[in-house]
C-alpha cells in the first residue's frame, strides 16, 4: 500500500503539467500518508546499518523522527542559502554584476561570457537561483526575444554542469555532502574536469549557430554609485560567507546547515549595522521560497517511509542483480533525470546504494548525471523549470534547438568519467 501511494504521488509530481496540480501538493500528502499508513497499520520498520543488515524498530514514531532530523538539515541549509541571496538582492548585488556584461563585441564572444559565468555562479549560490539572476540580467540587456532563448538555453546547460562540482551549486549534490556520500576536495578533484568539458563543448558548437553571428552593445545600467558600490559589497560578502560553509564542514566539522546559518547570522549583523536596516530579517525571509522547502521536505520523508519498510533495500539489490554494472546504471539515470524530478531520484539513490562507501566513484557519477542529465529536456531540472516559466519557452522549441547540445556535453563529461581512471594511475 505505501508503495502504490509512492507511485502514485510520484507520477502526479512528474506530470504537474498536465495534472494542473502544483507539486508541492502531492509531495507533502504523500509523505504524510505513506507514514500514517506504517503507523496506523503498525508495518514493521528497520534501520539500516553499513555492515548490510537491517536492525528491525519497534517504534516506527521514533524512526519517524529520526528521518525528519536528516530531512531538515537539508531544509535548514537551503532556508539559510535562500536567504543569504535574499540580502544580497536586497541591495542590488546581483544587479551590480550586469557591468560585467557591457560590450560592443561579437554575440559569439558575449555567449562565451555567459556561459563562463553562469558556471562558476552557479557553484556558489546553486544553478536555480544563478540562472534566475541571468534572466533577470538578459532581459535587460538581450531585448530581442529571440536571441534571449538561444543565450538562455546555453545559461540551463552552463548553470546545471556549474552546480555538479560544488556541495553548494546544486540540491542534488548538496544531498550527497551532507548523507556523508562525498567530501567538498574529493568531488571537486572528480567532478570540475568533466563538468567544465560538458560546459564548453556545449558552448562552442552553440557558438557556431549562426544566430550568434554579428555584434551586440550593452549598456551599463541606470544604479547610482552609492548602489552599485553597495550592491558590490554585499555582493561579494554573500559569496565569499557561502564559499566558507564547506571550510567549516572540514575545518571545524560542524554540520553544513550550521556553518551556512552561521554565515547568514554575519551577513545580516553586516547589513543591519553598516546600512542601518532594521527590517532587513523581514525583508529576506519574504523572499525564501516555502514551496520549494516543503517539497523537499515531503519528498525526504516519503523516500525515508520506502527505505524503513526495507522497499529500497530489495530494489537495490535487484539493480545490481539486473546491471552489469553501476556505471550503465548511472549513465541511465542521467536520462531519467531529464524526465523526471532528480530530488527524489537522488534521494532515492542515496539510500538504495548506501552500502557504498564515502567518496566512492558512485556517488561522483550520481552528482555529475542527475545535475548535467537534467538539461536535456526543458523540464529535467530547477533551472530549466525556472526558465520556462519565466521567459515561456516551449519545451518543443528548445527539444529541437537545445536538447541536442546539452546531450553532446553530458556525453562528453561522461566520458571523461569512465577513461579518467586511466589517467591517474
Amino acid at each position: 500500500m505505501v508503495i502504490l501511494i509512492f507511485i502514485f504521488g510520484y507520477l502526479l509530481i512528474t506530470l504537474e503539467n498536465f495534472f494542473s496540480v502544483n507539486k508541492v501538493i502531492p509531495s507533502i500528502l504523500m509523505a504524510v500518508i505513506c507514514w500514517s499508513l506504517i503507523i496506523f497499520l503498525n508495518i514493521p520498520v528497520y534501520e539500516y546499518e553499513l555492515d548490510q543488515h537491517f536492525i528491525l524498530k519497534k517504534n516506527p514514531k521514533h524512526l519517524l523522527l529520526f528521518h525528519l532530523g536528516k530531512a531538515s538539515e537539508i531544509v535548514f541549509f537551503i532556508i539559510g542559502a535562500m536567504s543569504i541571496i535574499a540580502v544580497i538582492e536586497k541591495y542590488y548585488g546581483f544587479e551590480a554584476i550586469r557591468d560585467l556584461f557591457c560590450t560592443n563585441n561579437t554575440k559569439r564572444k558575449f555567449l562565451w561570457i555567459i556561459s563562463i559565468v553562469s558556471f562558476f555562479l552557479s557553484a556558489i549560490i546553486d544553478n536555480l537561483t544563478a540562472t534566475m539572476v541571468l534572466i533577470s540580467i538578459l532581459k535587460k540587456t538581450i531585448l530581442d526575444y529571440k536571441d534571449r532563448l538561444y543565450y538562455l538555453g546555453l545559461v540551463i546547460i552552463s548553470a546545471n554542469a556549474g552546480g555538479v562540482w560544488s556541495p553548494i551549486g546544486d540540491i542534488t549534490t548538496t544531498m550527497l555532502w551532507i548523507s556523508n556520500k562525498v567530501t567538498t576536495i574529493s568531488l571537486i578533484k572528480k567532478i570540475f574536469i568533466p563538468s567544465v568539458l560538458c560546459m564548453i563543448i556545449s558552448t562552442l558548437i552553440a557558438s557556431y549557430m549562426p544566430i550568434f553571428n554579428g555584434y551586440i552593445q550593452i549598456k551599463k545600467n541606470d544604479l547610482s554609485k552609492c548602489c552599485r558600490n553597495r550592491g558590490f559589497f554585499m555582493l561579494k560578502l554573500g559569496l565569499s560567507l557561502m564559499l566558507l560553509v564547506p571550510v567549516f564542514k572540514t575545518i571545524i566539522g560542524i554540520p553544513p546547515y550550521m556553518g551556512m546559518m552561521f554565515s547568514l547570522g554575519i551577513m545580516l549583523v553586516v547589513a543591519s549595522k553598516k546600512y542601518k536596516s532594521i527590517s532587513i530579517l523581514d525583508d529576506a525571509f519574504k523572499k525564501v521560497d516555502i514551496s520549494s522547502i516543503l517539497f523537499f521536505l515531503g519528498i525526504l520523508l516519503s523516500v525515508s517511509s520506502l527505505e524503513s519498510i526495507g522497499s529500497l533495500y530489495y530494489l537495490s539489490h535487484w539493480i545490481n542483480e539486473t546491471v552489469s554494472t553501476w556505471k550503465i546504471t548511472t549513465f541511465l539515470f542521467g536520462f531519467i533525470s531529464s524526465v523526471i524530478d532528480n530530488v527524489p531520484l537522488v534521494a532515492a539513490t542515496i539510500t538504495m546504494f548506501s552500502y557504498y562507501p564515502l567518496n566512492h566513484d558512485l556517488w561522483h557519477f550520481i552528482a555529475y548525471v542527475s545535475g548535467t542529465g537534467g538539461s536535456i529536456f526543458l523540464i529535467g531540472s530547477a533551472a530549466g523549470v525556472s526558465a520556462m516559466s519565466m521567459e515561456k519557452i516551449d519545451f518543443f522549441w528548445y527539444l529541437k534547438k537545445i536538447s541536442w547540445i546539452a546531450l553532446i556535453g553530458y556525453v562528453s563529461g561522461f566520458i571523461y568519467l569512465l577513461i579518467y581512471p586511466f589517467f591517474s594511475l
